[in-house]
Parts: structure tokens; sequence; C-alpha cells
């Protein structure tokens, strides 16, 4: 029994398993990469055989990144990290915390003819000297007089032996982060109209409209072209809405997304709309006194101060009857809220008397000003992408420590070095040890440094 949970813990911590599920998980990602997934699969799977369809279809193949398969394939490799990782952490720990014994005679018995130096300066002043060498270079340092001789010992980097466990952890939390986002992250798109509102959100994979509990409005839709004719920005000016009341505005560009309501929205495409944008016109008695392109929040003044207008609400089809605009005016003695419909005539031609019965509905309330509506120009649709991932918090934090323990691993090391100095004839004789986990090129000319320290012969480095 011992000897089968031996067998299987050493498979389970083995590098053979690691690299075995890197290479499905990586032949997965291949898969979902050449074929098309999801809602861009339905087009692509019509074309195939049935057969192969079917095949497709049972290997979950249209959603690779959500099948069962891949989801086990990267379990099975975060329960290889921690096999892996509890099995050689504790040595690794204990070369960190099981300091430096100042003497191994073991290591001076075979050391090759050039890791020892002979030196014209007594054992004391070539001791010191190799000293703040170590000191300088290696920071931690033993010292120790012997009848022997004088026995130095120095060590730096113990913490790249972390960097290992530093890329594990990481890689586990891009794991986890992945799946919090599968299982509890949320994706879909809004599409709105220019001047319109929205509060359902299509959810991706042909899951039921998720109904907000805010509404978002597109107050404006900017675009600007290419001179081939090639889409060069388009921006869409939103207002995000609680009640009726504007919590948060802002301008929704590619790359520069918003967040409202644990939501993150990115300016996805847009389209173009039948009819046009709303202008308003007004008038002051028969003479026609201006006109402007309106949008929600749009606030000016008539001519001469007579008075301020805000815009507070646009309507593509208001009640089925057409465009409408709703404006509040005021010149600081009267104070009207009222519609203004671009096809009023008809409304009155077919509801007589409407505009005394409605003064809602009056477009000339604010008298003698009489206001009117007509659409004008191109008028666009927006389509947002909104996500939700609580896992990324995991996955950045995963990525820094992918970065960081590679970084320790690559770039530093955990060295070794054991000096012996004795008493010779005429001065004294220096022996240098060294270990290194890896790095063998640097180790081998820091101890040629370390030998030349304590000869007067040569300048110190």
């Amino acid at each position: 029994m011992t000897n089968s949970h031996n067998r299987f813990r050493f498979f389970l911590a083995s590098g053979r398993l690691a690299i075995a599920l890197l290479s499905m998980i990586a032949l997965g990602a291949l898969l979902g990469t050449v074929i098309p997934q999801q809602m861009e699969a339905e087009a692509f799977s019509g074309r195939l055989h049935p057969v192969l369809r079917t095949l497709f279809e049972a290997l979950q193949l249209f959603d690779v990144y959500h099948s069962i398969w891949f989801a086990l394939l990267l379990l099975m490799l975060a329960v290889n990290l921690i096999a892996c990782s509890l099995d050689h952490f504790p040595a690794a720990w204990r070369q960190i915390r099981g300091g430096l014994p100042p003497e191994r005679p073991d290591l001076f018995a075979s050391l090759r003819p050039d890791r020892h130096r002979n030196s014209a300066l007594s054992p004391a002043e070539a001791a010191d000297r190799i000293e703040i060498r170590l000191r300088k270079r290696q920071g931690k340092v033993t010292r120790t007089q012997t009848d022997r001789g004088i026995f130095l010992a120095g060590e730096a980097g113990s913490f790249s032996r972390l960097g290992v466990y530093g890329i594990h952890l990481g890689v586990l939390l891009l794991i986890a982060g992945g799946f919090a986002g599968a299982v509890w992250g949320l994706k879909g798109h809004v599409e709105i109209a220019e001047g319109g509102t929205a509060d359902q959100l299509q959810l991706a994979g042909g899951k039921a409209p998720r109904t907000l509990d805010f509404q978002i409005r597109c107050d404006r839709f900017v675009v600007e072209h290419y001179e081939s004719g090639a889409p060069k920005l388009f921006r869409s000016d939103l207002a995000f809405l609680r009640n009726g009341k504007v919590e948060m505005a802002g301008a929704l560009l590619v790359n520069h997304p918003l967040d409202f309501g644990g939501l993150r929205f990115y300016q996805s495409s847009y389209g173009r709309l039948p009819g046009g944008r709303q202008t308003l016109s007004w008038s002051r008695g028969d003479k026609p006194a201006g006109g402007r392109e309106i949008h929600p929040g749009d606030r000016f003044e008539l001519h001469g101060g007579a008075g301020e207008v805000e815009v507070l609400r646009v309507e593509g089809d208001l009640m089925r009857m057409g465009p409408a605009v709703k404006l509040s005016v005021t010149d600081g003695k009267r104070a009207f809220q009222f519609w203004v419909f671009e096809r009023i005539e008809r409304i009155k031609a077919a509801n007589p008397g409407i505009l005394a019965q409605v003064p809602l509905m009056n477009p000339g309330l604010f008298s003698p000003w009489l206001f009117s509506l007509e659409q004008t120009g191109e008028r666009y649709f927006t389509v947002l992408q909104a996500a939700h991932d609580p896992g990324a918090p995991l996955v950045a934090l995963g990525a820094g420590l992918v970065l960081g323990g590679l970084i320790t691993v690559f770039f530093f090391s955990h060295r070794r070095f054991w000096i012996r100095v004795e008493t010779r004839e005429g001065g004294s004789r220096i022996a240098v040890a060294g270990q290194s986990n890896r790095d063998p090129a640097g180790l081998e000319t820091e101890i040629r440094r370390l030998l030349a320290a304590g000869d007067a012969a040569e300048e110190r480095t």
C-alpha cells in the first residue's frame, strides 16, 4: 500500500505529467482558435458533414474553453502543480532557512588546482580583503578562526529558490481566475439607438436576456471616417440612470471602457438607423429665430435672453406618434415643460382640439415662441459589449506572480562560497569552494574574483 501510494504521489508530482497536460491544453487552445466558437460556430457547423458536426458537438469543440474536458485538464494541471510544490518546497525551505555552516572541510578535499592561490599577504590581511569582497557582493558573511586557519562563508540570492513556487502559485491563480470568470462571470451586449435608452443585456451563448437594475442612454454617437470611407473613430456619449436620475455620464471609445453597476462596458460596433438626427427649430411669431441639433441634457438660450431651454428627453417614437422631444423652458418668471412632436400636424388633424385638452403636447405653450422638430442627417445605433469577470483580480495577481517568478528564476541565483585562508611560508594559501543552483559561469567568475581579492599581486575588482 505504501509503495502504491508513493508511486501515485510521484506520478502526480512528476514533470512528465506537467508536460503532457500542458501539451494537451495547448492543443485544446489551438482547436479553440482554429474552430469558430459559440455564436460564430453556427454558420461553420452548417457547412460540415452531419457525422463530423455530431462528433464536434460531442467533443464540445464549438465551445472549447467551457468544455468539460478542457476544465478537467486545467484541474489536473492545478493538482500537479500543488503536488509538485508540496513535494519539493520543504527541501527548498531548508536551503533558505538552514543557514550557512562556516566550515566545510569536505568541499576543500577535492578542489581543482585553479581554486587555490598563494598570496604574499598574511592570512589575516588576505581574509580581510576577501571578507570585504564577500560583503560587497554577497551580503551575508560569517568568519571563523580555527587552528587550521581562517574560514569565511558567504551566500546571496537564497530567495531565488522561491521563484519557481511563485510561478506555480501564479498559474494556480490564473486557473482559479479563469474558473471564477466562467462560473460567475457575465458577458453580453446592448444595442442602443442614438437618443434612446436600454435596460436589457443580451447574454452570450444564447442565454435569456437579463434586465439590468439601471438604464443606459445614448445621448450622442459620433463617427469619423478616413478618406477611404473606413471608420476612423466612433464614440458613444452615455448616461447611466437609476430611477430616472443620471448617476454617471461619460464617453465610451474603443479601448477606453466605462465601469458602472458592476459591469465593464466596451465600445464594440455601430450601425445606421432609418431617419436622421433630431433638429429643433423655434420661431417668434411668424419669424424664424433659430435651430440646432439636440441631445438629452442640452441647454441653450433663446435670442436676446428671452428664456432658457433644456432638453429633458429625446424619443424616436413616443407612444407610436413619431419622434418627439421634451423641453423645459423658463424665463425666470414662467416655467413650462412640454413635448414637441415632429408629426404635430398629423396629430392635430387626427385629434381636433388635442392641444387645448393636453397642453403638454402644445409646442407653442411658451408663448410667443413656437417650437418644431424635424429629422436631418444620419442617425446611428451603438453596440456595447458588457462584461463582469470576478476572476479578473485573481488573473492579474497570477500574471504578476508568474512574471515575478520568471524574473527571479532567470536573473537571480542562490550562490554559496566557502573560503579557507591558511598560513604559508612567506604569506598565505587561499582556497575557494562554491555552489550555485544555476549560472555556473557566473559562479566561476566570482570565485576567480575572490581569489584575486586575497592576492596582493593583483588589484582588487
